[in-house]
């Protein structure tokens, strides 16, 4: 395996629920400094310094290297991103992941074929738990420690401020890219668990392909959980069921959604 570095930064730690990167251009006569976000695969973007928004990267490949897992290393996972730039292929970015590192990591600009290398900036404040999102040219501004406000920026500039569930001390919120209402379009969701260990709570954020605005998930009232705890989807049924503990039981709570789009309750269990 070639030469790695050991780089620790907040933003690539394991319980993170997005990583984020700053970055600066190697061998360049004037530095090239970004942002470089991403969530698996998912709702990844890169915002360039000095530009009022981001840029939206659309997952290429990923390349997983397991070969000296015998010998007790990790996956080593290559990622590839197109940059799209107003609708249109305009570069692409790569880099190589494994707990608490990344390297290689390079850019490609499609119009001449140049190619850029980039490394890693480090904050010279300590991490304050925020992170970003980046779906539907939409901007999400959360907290995965500390704080439980959320921020979102349409790209016409107007702003949604909102309050996630509370998350308790020591725990992380994590954030997931899914189709919840079963139209085939992304929908986006933060989740914490308990102190206990016991309960995953859900913020959901529905997107509506003609408002093109997200409206946040609600179980009906005086019904269910509250919080769509423990969430599972059944996606061949187009169900959500959220479960949670009444005294010494489980209940079970199974919605879909109506043909206004409105969630019901279909089976109590």
């Amino acid at each position: 395996m070639k030469c790695k570095y050991l780089v620790f930064l907040a933003f690539l730690m394991p319980m993170a629920t997005i990583a984020q990167m700053k970055l600066k251009s190697v061998g360049t006569a004037k530095p090239i400094e970004l942002t470089l976000g991403w969530q698996d695969r998912k709702a990844a973007f890169v915002w360039y310094k000095g530009q009022k928004e981001p840029i939206s990267l659309k997952f290429k490949s990923l390349d997983i290297d397991s070969s000296d897992r015998e010998s007790g290393q990790p996956n080593f996972n290559s990622y590839k991103f197109t940059e799209m730039y107003q609708g249109k292929a305009t570069g692409e970015y790569g880099f190589t992941e494994w707990p608490r590192n990344v390297d290689d990591i390079y850019y490609i600009r499609y119009r001449d074929g140049k190619k850029f290398k980039f490394e890693l900036v480090e904050d010279e404040e300590p991490y304050d738990g925020k992170s970003m999102a980046f779906l539907h040219q939409v901007q999400f501004h959360y907290y995965s420690f500390f704080k439980d406000s959320l921020t979102i920026v349409y790209p016409n500039g107007s702003r949604s401020k909102l309050l996630l569930n509370e998350l308790d001390e020591g725990k992380s919120r994590r954030m997931d890219i899914k189709d919840y209402n079963f139209d085939g379009i992304s929908d986006i969701s933060f989740d914490i668990t308990s102190a206990d260990g016991l309960n995953v709570a859900y913020d959901i954020f529905i997107y509506n392909s003609t408002t093109k605005k997200f409206e946040k998930l609600k179980e009906p009232a005086n019904v269910g959980c509250g919080n769509m705890v423990n969430l599972k989807i059944n996606n061949q049924r187009k169900e959500l069921i959220t479960m949670c503990k009444s005294g010494p039981r489980w209940k079970s709570f199974t919605y879909k959604f109506n043909q206004s789009g409105k969630l019901v309750l279909v089976r109590k269990e």
